[in-house]
């Protein structure tokens, strides 16, 4: 195994204090003659101030992220009186559909919530606020993390902000391991010993039950096994992954799959992203693949609420070139491209993004904050979950390789047909080589013909 990084989270997210916010009184004049311009631009100060907006917002996540996004909207609205926010929310599965029929039809929300996997597509579609002109004033970045504005960045100009960082993981039932006897994943474990525990699992457990979830199908996970082997799952708007990688992928599973250690073709193709129908949270596995910052969501919709849930780093390969494990930042917040209001788009960003009061609501929902004041501010009130949250990070953050750049233009369609290809395996539909082989195809196709 390579040499891993030294990188502590402390000087990946260093910024240099937290943004002030100041608004002064507006004061009126009334005077015989003509109006001074400082009296002029008070005026319109104060007119401007009283113009009633309204924005919409959009975004992904449980019940849990919509309850605490609406509530720190609330607080925006108390300190914007004259600004009003219309919460559009549903759970992930379709929520880019949505977002791309009502952008063609020039309605999109005038804020949305924003995945780094799609900024680059939307953002030379022309579909996003460029937040540049307004990041000095109503949208506060001078004391942001560096590599977070340049991970927002698309040619130069500034199109998301984001509002945390996590990384990927296993989330696994910690009160399940205990009960079998079975140790706890450590940060070393290889994916053999992800197989060896699965199986371990499932036949200590008796049918009916899962050692893991089959993430065969899940672009992300397979991506991180391409890492490790060193390279990327694109490369110069083709795929950079080749067959030889992917039938490995899939025989991986497939010998999960013949010991009943995974769950079954029909339980995996019924999943959805939302987290309340995982086999993990319904009790019918022990091991899932998420995001750090779903840990807490994971734990409050487990079907039985004494089980402890956490999270280890994805298992290493044998040989690994490198590391596959990143950091990422979490859920970026962008600007529509054709709102009516920039300004006040820009504002509401801020809020979300520096001000302590959104993020003594908020927490850790959508990764751990970038701006150590809040980090600091936030640990003392932290919970048992939070903190483990907080750990892991900084375990990342030491042991990783810097993430690759943005998915190209066409990954949301290769994303849905890596997860049928996964299908057509475990439902044993089409072989291994021949699946690798269309899949590959396909998506060379589709990123030739977005890519030109």
């Amino acid at each position: 195994m390579l040499k891993k990084g030294t990188l502590s989270l402390v000087s990946l997210l260093l910024v240099t204090g937290l943004a002030a916010c100041s608004s002064g009184g507006n004061q009126s004049a009334q005077t015989s003659g003509t109006a001074s311009p400082a009296v002029t631009a008070t005026a319109e100060k104060a007119a401007d101030s009283e113009k009633k907006v309204e924005l919409r917002m959009t975004w992904w996540g449980s019940q849990t992220r919509h309850d605490l996004t609406i509530k720190a909207l609330k607080v925006f609205e108390q300190k914007h009186p004259n600004i009003t926010i219309k919460p559009e929310y549903s759970g992930f599965d379709g929520y880019f559909d949505k977002l791309s029929t009502q952008v063609a039809g020039a309605n999109a929300p005038d804020v949305i919530q924003m995945d780094y996997a799609f900024i680059a597509d939307y953002a030379k579609r022309g579909s996003l606020l460029d937040l540049s002109p307004y990041s000095s004033k109503e949208l506060k970045t001078d004391d942001l993390d560096k590599s977070m504005i340049s991970a927002g960045t698309i040619d130069n100009k500034l199109y998301a902000i984001t509002m945390g960082v996590n990384a990927p993981g296993v989330v696994y039932n910690a009160s399940v391991f205990k009960e079998l006897g079975i140790t706890e994943p450590q940060e070393s474990w290889t994916w053999k010993d992800f197989q060896d525990i699965s199986t371990k699992i499932s036949a200590a457990k008796g049918k009916g039950y899962f050692g893991s979830f089959d993430a065969s199908g899940t672009t992300n996970i397979f991506e991180i096994f391409a890492r490790q082997k060193g390279v990327g799952l694109f490369k110069d708007s083709q795929m950079g992954v080749t067959k030889d990688m992917l039938t490995e992928w899939y025989a991986m599973w497939a010998g999960l799959r013949k010991s009943n250690s995974i769950t079954t073709p029909e339980i995996t193709a019924a999943t959805t992203n939302a987290l309340e129908t995982r086999p993990i949270s319904l009790g019918t596995a022990a091991m899932d693949f998420a995001f750090s910052n779903q840990v807490g969501t994971f734990q409050k919709v487990n079907k039985n609420p004494n089980d402890k849930i956490k999270i280890q780093v994805l298992p290493h390969l044998d040989g690994e070139k490198k590391i596959g494990e990143y950091l990422k930042p979490s859920m970026f917040i962008s600007g529509y491209a054709k709102t009516s209001h920039p300004k006040e788009v820009a504002m509401l960003i801020d809020f979300l993004t520096n001000d302590p009061d959104a993020y003594k609501i908020l927490g850790a929902d959508r990764g751990v904050p970038i701006n150590a004041q809040i980090r600091q501010q936030l640990k003392s009130s932290l919970t048992e979950n939070d903190q483990m949250i907080f750990d892991f990070i900084d375990t990342v953050s030491k042991h990783s390789s810097n993430i690759d750049p943005p998915y190209p233009q066409g990954f949301a369609e290769i994303d849905k047909n890596f997860t049928v290809s996964g299908q057509k395996v475990s439902f044993g539909q089409s072989s291994a080589d021949d699946t690798a082989n269309q899949f590959l195809t396909n998506a060379n196709q589709v990123l030739s013909k977005t890519n030109k």
